[in-house]
């Protein structure tokens, strides 16, 4: 049985900065919702304000969600750990025996969490969305089997579609 959670309740909000200036790589997220290198200029700047994130972590920036209609939002799944602008939340699963990183991260590549998220966004002129409106949004959590299952068909889907994309410009290429 699904039952239906609030964010809030999954997730923690994560606040480790860099005070020893040890991690370097720098990155961002994207309004595809995937993780970038930064290109910004850091020269002179205190890297020491930036914040940690560590695998299986996610980052958000909850600036201009209804302006963009999405919500710039990724799991880090390519990096031990990196370090982030102070702007982007960062928050991880409080009970990964209760809720798959996988699986909360598939639930946000959904259009329809976008959708919500840019109905409740009003904040400002630019549409932010508050940290606690964010953790007010509601989705359903299964048993962890079944999470896993769903992730599994998801990504078999995904590989499928890559797959066949990629045929089709092989195809398109030799005409």
């Amino acid at each position: 049985m699904k039952e239906m959670r609030k964010l809030g309740d999954i997730v923690e909000l994560i606040d480790e900065r860099n005070k020893d200036c040890k991690v370097q790589n720098l990155i961002g997220v994207s309004i595809d919702k995937c993780f970038i290198k930064s290109v910004a200029n850091t020269i002179g700047t205190d890297l020491t304000k930036y914040q940690v994130i560590r695998k299986n972590d996610f980052a958000c920036s909850l600036m201009q969600v209804s302006r963009d209609g999405k919500i710039p939002i990724a799991c880090l799944k390519d990096y031990d750990e990196a370090i982030m602008s102070p702007a982007y939340y960062i928050f991880r699963i409080k009970n990964t025996n209760e809720v798959l990183p996988d699986y909360l991260a598939m639930w946000f590549m959904r259009t329809e969490f976008d959708r919500e998220a840019s109905y409740i966004a009003v904040g400002g002129v630019r549409g932010s969305m508050p940290w606690e409106d964010f953790c007010d949004m509601k989705l359903p959590v299964p048993d962890l089997k079944e999470q896993e299952k769903i992730v599994n068909t998801y990504n078999a889907i995904t590989k499928r579609i890559q797959l066949k994309q990629k045929i089709n410009e092989n195809l398109s290429n030799q005409l």
